[in-house]
């Protein structure tokens, strides 16, 4: 079952984003962000929920542009599974769930971005449709302690 994320789900999701960065030195998942996400119209956390255990996550931002009208464009970042779940298709439905959830309101495109190692991670990706070749991602930091992820 794939639902929106609750403030309960904390724990659960810190304990994916450690699987997905262990090396990032500042993850820190709380209720009362998990309710802001929750309550912003254009941000959803959603959790795929198996055995009543939280086992995946996406998180989807739905962002104005002036190009294309009143039609928005669609960022997904931090899709996860839990490793003892990989390969059993939570992963394909939460991007499916959230490329819906984006159509729905009208977004134009959908992009993403993915760790330039995680190379199974990028199969994943194209297997679904996703072009990682015309396009390239550039990131800088704001806070210099970030750097170091």
């Amino acid at each position: 079952m794939i639902r929106e994320a609750l403030s309960q789900d904390a724990g659960a999701l810190e304990a994916l984003y450690r699987q997905l960065l262990p090396d990032h030195p500042d993850i820190r998942v709380t209720p009362d962000r998990v309710n802001a996400i929750r309550a912003n119209p254009d941000s959803f956390l959603f959790v795929y929920v198996s055995n009543g255990e939280v086992a995946g996550t996406v998180h989807l931002h739905l962002c104005m542009d002036a190009l294309s009208g009143d039609r928005p464009f669609a960022v997904i970042e931090r899709v996860v599974t839990a490793s003892h779940v990989r390969g059993q298709g939570f992963g394909a439905a939460l991007m499916h769930h959230a490329e819906e959830t984006a159509m729905s309101r009208g977004a134009l495109k959908v992009m993403l971005s993915s760790n330039a190692r995680r190379e199974d991670a990028h199969r994943f990706y194209e297997g679904l449709g996703y072009d990682g070749e015309g396009s390239r991602l550039f990131k800088k930091y704001l806070d210099e302690e970030k750097r170091k992820t």
